[in-house]
């Protein structure tokens, strides 16, 4: 599994960082931490360090290696399977504009990768997720300013709306006493369902609610059998889910009373019915709005 995590100076990405290595510690995920500055920083001035490598003495590069530290201290030492020493926090230029740390030891099993792009925000954010094959892209907000980061007011949902993978957007430090998902029992992928199980698994404790829609020529064949199915799946994995039969027409109402409980689900892929049935601007909404965090999954 690989995860990007996209992150500023900003105590949401923090945030962000701290729910990616505790998930990381359940699926010893490879992870990069991605920063994205509108320019480069200056080149190096102290030492003899050569051309093409950037100090971190910009906010961006500073709070990688702050996150690096952040992210580390929720492990081990002995068990951790990232590489905990021999880091070299100077960033060396591998492609045009985008810079990343000296690769972990060759002892470490998984890699935990800090990566600075130059360029707008979303721009990078999207393109490091494609080139890097990435599965989930992960990355905090600040929900005083309606889910936006600085200097990129609307760049969760530019992220959420275009990733060519799931996106996690993490809101406040809160209970998740809830998973709801909406699922397209037809074509929600494998990978989706087990991102679920490790929300399920990181959030312990937390209740997962399936949500049945009806109210849909294509959603009312063979409902039951196809919610089957998913119950069958999570029943095999130690999960006992709540299933909620919804209409369409009360789908706002159920979630505007349900995101209180901490975070929302919903499969968006390739051909999914919800794209119909709940349009990307109410799944632009929830993200803007409200204390879950949501997670969509492709």
């Amino acid at each position: 599994m690989k995860i990007l995590v996209a992150v500023d100076q900003n105590p949401y990405s923090a945030h962000a960082v701290v729910e990616v290595a505790r998930l990381a510690a359940n699926t010893w995920a490879n992870v990069s931490l991605l920063g994205v500055q509108s320019k480069s920083a200056p080149a190096q001035t102290a030492g003899d360090a050569p051309a093409g490598r950037n100090t971190a003495d910009g906010p961006v590069p500073r709070a990688l290696i702050d996150y690096r530290q952040r992210f580390l201290a929720h492990f081990d030492g002995k068990d951790c399977p990232y590489a905990q020493a021999d880091f070299d926090p100077v960033l060396v230029e591998v492609a045009k504009k985008v810079y990343e740390a000296r690769p972990p030891s060759p002892a470490a099993r998984k890699n935990l990768t800090l990566r600075l792009r130059i360029g707008s925000l979303g721009r990078e954010i999207l393109s490091e997720a494609r080139e890097a094959e990435s599965d989930l892209v992960v990355l905090g907000c600040d929900q005083a300013n309606g889910c936006g980061w600085s200097g990129g007011v609307g760049l969760p949902l530019k992220v959420a709306n275009e990733a060519p993978c799931s996106v996690l957007v993490v809101k406040k430090k809160k209970p998740v006493k809830r998973i709801i998902c909406c699922l397209d029992q037809d074509r929600v992928s494998q990978p989706s369902l087990e991102m679920i199980n490790q929300m399920v698994t990181l959030h312990d404790g937390a209740q997962l609610v399936i949500i049945g829609l009806g109210g849909h020529e294509q959603l009312d064949a063979g409902v039951e059998k196809k919610m089957d199915r998913i119950l069958r799946y999570y029943h095999a994995r130690g999960i006992d889910p709540w299933i909620e039969m919804v209409d369409v027409a009360a789908l706002d109402a159920f979630i505007a009373r349900e995101s209180r409980w901490g975070m929302m689900a919903f499969w968006m892929g390739p051909q999914s019915i919800l794209e119909k049935v709940f349009p990307r601007s109410k799944v632009n909404k929830l993200i803007k709005g409200g204390d879950a965090s949501v997670l969509i999954l492709r």
